[in-house]
């Protein structure tokens, strides 16, 4: 901190320079980075027993893209919230049309139940970052009994720097083949 104090950052006309921007630092540790509101049968703490290490198979964008085109019977499901899926997504992706993340339970449930997911068929997850897919996928996995998962990883953030970073164009719109992570 001494560096700090001997070179205060440049606040402009916001503050003077040596005025404190905070009168004090907390940091705080947290059990979670995205608070789920997984509750399972017979945990009254609220912890999930789910091993997040068993998610399924994270997919790199090229690999991705490559199985996308050529689907067999693919089930593609959006496990984003209903706002984000509002602004785009892949072609023939089931949004599920969530209002919280920890609305994704409950709606995955139902899904399974009515067998609009078939857990003995392949599944494909993909989410804004990839943090909702590895409990999402170790959901599916481990309490909805599908035998295969697969993530797009580092979600749709990842997909579109993908297709920036290799010069394939992201400009939104659907390409000949229905592929658009817009």
């Amino acid at each position: 901190f001494d560096t700090f104090e001997n070179n205060p950052p440049n606040m402009g006309d916001v503050v003077e320079g040596n005025t404190p921007t905070f009168d004090r630092l907390i940091v705080r540790t947290r059990n979670y980075i995205l608070r789920d509101g997984i509750n399972l049968k017979g945990e009254e703490d609220g912890e999930s027993s789910l091993d997040w290490s068993d998610a399924g198979t994270e997919l790199e964008p090229s690999e991705w893209d490559e199985q996308l085109r050529s689907p067999k019977n693919m089930q593609l499901l959006d496990c984003r919230n209903k706002y984000e899926s509002d602004e785009g997504s892949f072609v023939s992706a089931q949004p599920l049309n969530t209002q919280t993340f920890s609305d994704t339970w409950s709606v995955l449930d139902s899904q399974v139940k009515s067998q609009s997911l078939d857990p003995s068929k392949p599944v494909y997850i993909f989410c804004t970052g990839g943090i909702r897919c590895v409990k999402v996928g170790a959901y599916l996995k481990q309490h909805l009994g599908f035998d295969d998962v697969r993530s797009l990883k580092h979600g749709i953030i990842g997909y579109d720097r993908w297709r920036s970073d290799d010069s394939i164009g992201s400009t939104g719109a659907e390409d000949e083949d229905g592929c658009s992570a817009n």
